[in-house]
């Protein structure tokens, strides 16, 4: 069984996928860092170079290679669950779990975050990348909505993820 955390980027899943991974005792895989290992590249070079349907099928073919293997918390990128059939590859390899973020409180922890390498806040105003954040939000919802658990909050805890997977017997 794997479980794969979605949402927006600067949602949490990253280090929400940490905290989970160890108490589940499941092996933990970042997906925007599996494809940055093996291009030898960033992402925004990627996109730069190869452009968005090269990554986006990168995206692809990493997502069957990792769920032929099971026992994974599998912490995607943002628009992994948006492409091809990834969204229903994922519900049926796994549990898919929807950390669902306002956009506005992901635009404050991005903004603090500024000085780290985040390729969608280059050459953005602070209101530019709330515009682009509310967007992606609204184009995603979709195919987010697909996941088997929805977390929903500003402030959302490992060991709130743990309870839903719980209440619905999933775990």
């Amino acid at each position: 069984m794997n479980l794969f955390l979605i949402g927006l980027p600067g949602s949490g899943k990253s280090t929400l996928g940490k905290e989970l991974a160890q108490m589940l005792d499941l092996a933990l895989v970042d997906t925007d860092g599996e494809i940055i290992s093996t291009e030898g590249r960033t992402i925004e070079t990627i996109f730069k170079e190869s452009g968005e349907v090269y990554f986006r099928k990168a995206e692809q073919n990493l997502l069957h290679r990792l769920t032929e293997k099971n026992n994974q918390l599998i912490s995607t990128g943002g628009g992994m669950p948006c492409f091809f059939d990834n969204i229903e590859v994922m519900n049926q390899k796994g549990i898919v779990v929807f950390i669902d973020v306002p956009p506005a409180t992901i635009h404050k922890r991005l903004i603090a975050q500024r000085s780290e390498n985040r390729p969608m806040l280059e050459n953005k105003t602070d209101e530019e990348v709330l515009l682009f954040l509310q967007q992606k939000y609204e184009e995603r919802f979709l195919y987010y909505s697909k996941a088997a658990i929805h977390v929903k909050g500003s402030d959302i805890r490992s060991t709130e993820i743990l309870e839903e997977l719980k209440k619905k017997g999933l775990y």
